[in-house]
């Protein structure tokens, strides 16, 4: 039954992964350029932000991120990098049952 397990996991993973890069790559080029909800409700009532302390990218921006395919190019490393720290997770905590 193992053997059978495997293949349907690989192909789940993949098609999960590849669902993932596809909405990443939508994001960032049909949706980026939209201003958040938040941002219009706190312009429409005169707010402005007060940062409680200096953040390493404010506003969610990397500097000189303005490209839209460098944007592109950190969404789905970022997309990867959370991949493989979930798979990491996952692994270790099977692991983890099973020798229990």
């Amino acid at each position: 039954m193992s053997k059978n397990k495997k293949p349907n996991q690989k192909s789940t993973i993949l098609i999960g992964l590849s669902i993932a890069i596809i909405v990443t790559v939508i994001g960032v080029l049909c949706f980026s350029y939209a201003l958040e909800t938040l941002d219009l409700k706190a312009d429409e009532l005169g707010i402005e932000e007060e940062p409680i302390y200096d953040p390493p990218f404010p506003d969610y921006n990397i500097a000189d991120s303005e490209n839209q395919w460098s944007n592109l190019a950190i969404g789905i490393a970022s997309t990867l990098l959370l991949f493989i720290a979930a798979f990491t997770v996952a692994k270790l905590l099977s692991h983890k049952r099973s020798n229990t």
